[in-house]
């Protein structure tokens, strides 16, 4: 199987130390793997059309794009869009994927959710740690193939509030407390989910501020089925 990773934006979120523990990842589990710092590929997906897995890992910061984060154009996005359209699987974690690319609507369409607050921390004053809170994570699927035998578990990180598609199939919740945002006491929020987009597989986890989160076994199970299960989508398209 062959995968591209898109790696950019603003540093302060270290794409690159990111996409180098999961390019190891994939390539343990057999993946061809090519890595980009730019998303210009995508304005040809023609030339990309022998690729099992797409995963975005561009970092944004604060709630409007700034010219040295980058940016998606229309052109990249239609080819994103067209690539997992005919059976290209999309696979990704936390803000690199569910808060990037924020004034593309059909992006966050495409992977079902979009990123809007971490209570006690609010997008535009992060203070990282400070906003880390210890929480739950709840399977609620435990049959799933891609969360079998994987029990609930606890983490200490941020606890995203996402806006979320009702056609996810969501696989692992959380559960907000109120303690910082009382009006929000009780609500479930989906942690894990997949979904489809037209031949194409998307697998998304909102798990993974630090690389850290991403290296607790249950998080990093997920991932890594998440992504086998999203490129092999293409085989069956």
């Amino acid at each position: 199987m062959k995968a591209a990773l898109f790696v950019g934006g603003w540093e302060g979120h270290t794409p690159t130390h990111f996409a180098d523990w999961y390019e190891d990842l994939l390539k343990t589990n057999g993946f061809e793997v090519d890595v980009y710092d730019t998303l210009e590929p995508l304005e040809r997906p023609d030339d990309l059309a022998d690729l099992d897995l797409i995963t975005p890992i561009w970092s944004s910061a604060r709630s409007g794009h700034q010219e040295e984060f980058g940016n998606m154009t229309k052109l990249q996005e239609d080819g994103l869009l067209k690539l997992i359209g005919n059976g290209c699987g999309l696979a990704g974690w936390h803000g690199h994927m569910g808060d990037a690319f924020r004034d593309r609507p059909t992006y966050h369409f495409l992977i079902g959710g979009q990123f809007v607050a971490h209570p006690p921390g609010w997008p535009d004053n992060l203070q990282p740690r400070e906003d880390y809170i210890n929480y739950d994570v709840s399977i609620c699927q435990p049959d799933h193939p891609l969360v079998e035998g994987i029990r609930s578990f606890r983490i200490t990180s941020e606890q995203y509030y996402m806006l979320t598609d009702p056609s996810n199939n969501v696989l692992a919740t959380t559960t907000f407390s109120g303690d910082h945002l009382w009006w929000i006491e009780g609500t479930v929020i989906p942690v894990t989910w997949t979904r489809r987009w037209d031949k194409g597989r998307v697998f998304y986890c909102s798990i993974g501020h630090e690389l850290d989160d991403l290296k607790v076994p249950q998080v990093t199970e997920m991932i890594r089925r998440g992504a086998i299960w999203a490129a092999e989508g293409k085989a069956i398209a």
